[in-house]
């Protein structure tokens, strides 16, 4: 979002990703049969205002959760499941063709691969002094570069665990930055695809709200062209160091206590523990935080390194921090920040 705005305004803009995809915690995965599923964030909400202005100017569109039927809950391992009505809708939303058609329509704004590089690693973030131009520059693992203002929205918490800031940023942003949550840090995230929506034809919505597990908060994500069938949603952590195989058993042995045999064979299974995605969290000693805390601290309010350097990203946003809204939010306040600089 902040590259698009700063190329419209006539900044020049390079953009580093770690990964070698884009998108971060957006991450809409296709199985093998060819269902797009939400690895990562999901829904729109009403109170979305700033993303839906964005998603407007990028012609995306909507679609309602799917809520209509009955939702399943589980008590504790061994109750009965029961179902009950809650009314067909909510104020639930998914953005038509998945949520990384939001990232890949920006990343064609922008200018695709001539504007992104992937793979780059960031291990270091030097101020340039007066001497030599001013500016910042950064050092990833295989390569350096040079900009007159640089962006960081690493997620707070990783960006103090492993990027150096020579010189040291001020202590308190150290410690503000190492203990702010970071959102879908400690979340895990499964999908299981199947060849029908037999949860539909039984008159489920697809929701299940469960104490038993592996999933305890699940919804229906049946493809915006209809075609594919999948249910989505929110694990347990604690079997994310178990096996694949036990992973994928434990969590149909579940959809058949809940919805009966049509649940047996699905088509695939996938699950992301973002608490080992080592983009997102620090991989040794991760401290598990308070949600949003110290999200939208003050210390995000202003630059660095002499007004050159910003530390962004949905976290720092003071207005739906962790959330798809926080990372526009944050977006546009940096770049109403650097287009003051470029006066």
């Amino acid at each position: 979002s902040l590259a698009r705005l700063l190329l419209d305004n006539g900044q020049s803009v390079m953009v580093l990703e770690a990964r070698d995809r884009i998108g971060g915690r957006i991450h809409t995965h296709t199985t093998a049969d060819g269902a797009e599923v939400e690895m990562g964030a999901t829904w729109y909400f009403p109170f979305f205002s700033n993303l839906m202005k964005s998603m407007k100017t990028l012609d995306l569109g909507l679609m309602e959760q799917y809520l209509k039927g009955y939702t399943m809950q589980e008590g504790s391992a061994g109750s009965t499941p029961r179902r009950f009505y809650e009314g067909g809708s909510s104020d639930m939303f998914r953005i038509k063709g998945g949520t990384s058609n939001l990232v890949r329509t920006l990343y064609a704004k922008i200018g695709g691969d001539e504007k992104v590089l992937l793979n780059q690693i960031v291990k270091e973030i030097k101020q340039i002094p007066a001497a030599e131009g001013n500016g910042v520059e950064v050092v990833t693992a295989d390569s350096s570069y040079r900009a007159k203002k640089v962006v960081t929205t690493i997620p707070p918490q990783l960006l103090a665990n492993t990027v150096k800031f020579s010189p040291p940023l001020p202590n308190e942003v150290k410690q503000v930055a190492s203990t702010t949550h970071t959102w879908m840090g400690g979340s895990m995230k499964g999908a299981i695809s199947y060849a029908k929506p037999f949860w539909k034809d039984a008159g489920n919505s697809g929701a299940l709200y469960s104490y038993a597990g592996p999933f305890v908060q699940m919804y229906d994500q049946t493809s915006t062209d209809g075609k594919h069938y999948a249910l989505v949603g929110f694990m347990d952590e604690s079997i994310a160091s178990l096996p694949y195989e036990e992973r994928k058993k434990r969590v149909v042995n579940q959809l058949v206590r809940v919805f009966g045999d049509d649940a047996r064979e699905p088509l695939d299974y996938k699950d992301t523990y973002w608490g080992e995605e080592e983009f997102t969290m620090p991989v040794k000693n991760p401290q598990r935080l308070s949600a949003h805390r110290n999200n939208g601290h003050t210390v995000y309010k202003q630059p660095y390194f002499g007004g050159n350097l910003y530390i962004a990203g949905t976290e720092t946003s003071s207005q739906a921090g962790g959330y798809m809204e926080g990372a526009v939010n944050s977006a546009n306040f940096v770049f109403k920040q650097l287009k003051s600089d470029f006066k």
